[in-house]
């Protein structure tokens, strides 16, 4: 279970987390050992400390990326009825973390990903037999799109790309951090809304709603990684649940409903630590993608 957050556990967890290099994870490369006046120890009661604590958690703070390599199970839930294991995907995502002079960050991401077949974990490279409505329909893996850029702040994220007017707005919120087993976590929650009215976004599905994303993910690091002044990056790992509506691939004909994501990612130093299937693979569609994401 957590330990509450309180001020005496915060500065307890800030003051007595800082160990010596030696004594942290052996999955922590030498490469990531430098100094940075930003990479702690951190006052987890002071929220833009703790924000550049959350960067180095889900990114780098050398100007590098996060490189994830993640696998999700996607559930079709049609309007009262139960939800219903309809594919896997796996894939690889790329989070750049920059802390900006006013200890706000800039988000940057952009990933990639195959589906897969619901229990065998098969690629599936033509046809998708769709249970829902029995149709067949071409499969459609995700290309290498880079996410907007979202600034986040502690007290919620805005997007200042993007000019909606409120309350429409792509959110990143992010909460103070918890304690529990050594290890630290931090709630990132994204909410996605378009004005009333407004063209419909990427997939052009009139049923999607105002609510475009509803996406809840926690990360999660090693308290005395996070901690290391040395250290410019911490090994995380990343629990995700998403709720979107249906995708225009699917053809889903005129049955409302939303589709649900549960996705568990780890975080790896070099593209060496993304199983080699997928390495090749993303190599062969989009030679650039390790080398030069665009974000």
């Amino acid at each position: 279970m957590f330990a509450p957050l309180t001020r005496r556990r915060l500065l307890t967890s800030a003051s007595s987390a800082v160990v010596s290099a030696g004594a942290l994870s052996s999955g922590v490369m030498a490469q990531n050992k430098q100094e940075s006046p930003l990479a702690g120890p951190y006052d987890f009661t002071d929220p833009y400390d703790w924000l550049t604590a959350y960067a180095k958690v889900r990114g780098r703070l050398d100007g590098g990326v996060g490189l994830y390599h993640y696998v999700a199970h996607v559930y079709g839930i049609p309007d009262g009825d139960i939800a219903q294991l309809m594919f896997r995907r796996e894939g690889v995502s790329q989070h750049r973390m920059t802390v900006r002079d006013d200890r706000t960050i800039d988000l940057r991401y952009v990933e990639c990903n195959y589906t897969q077949h619901p229990t065998t974990g098969a690629l599936i490279e033509d046809f998708y037999d769709n249970p829902i409505t029995g149709k067949l329909v071409p499969i459609q893996h995700q290309r290498p799109v880079p996410g907007p850029l979202v600034r986040i702040n502690p007290t919620g994220g805005f997007n200042p790309d993007i000019d909606w007017e409120a309350p429409a707005a792509f959110v990143n919120k992010v909460g103070p951090p918890l304690f529990g087993e050594g290890r630290i976590f931090f709630n990132d929650d994204i909410l996605m809304f378009r004005p009333a009215g407004a063209e419909s976004m990427l997939t052009g599905n009139p049923r999607r709603g105002d609510v475009q994303l509803t996406e809840m993910i926690t990360f999660s690091a090693d308290t005395r990684e996070v901690q290391n002044p040395e250290l410019l990056s911490a090994k995380s790992f990343a629990h995700i649940a998403a709720d979107a509506p249906w995708p225009d691939w699917l053809d889903m004909d005129d049955i409302p409903g939303h589709m649900m994501m549960r996705y568990l990612a780890e975080k790896t130093e070099t593209p060496e630590g993304i199983p080699s299937w997928l390495r090749k693979r993303i190599d062969k569609d989009y030679p650039k993608f390790f080398t030069d994401p665009g974000i």
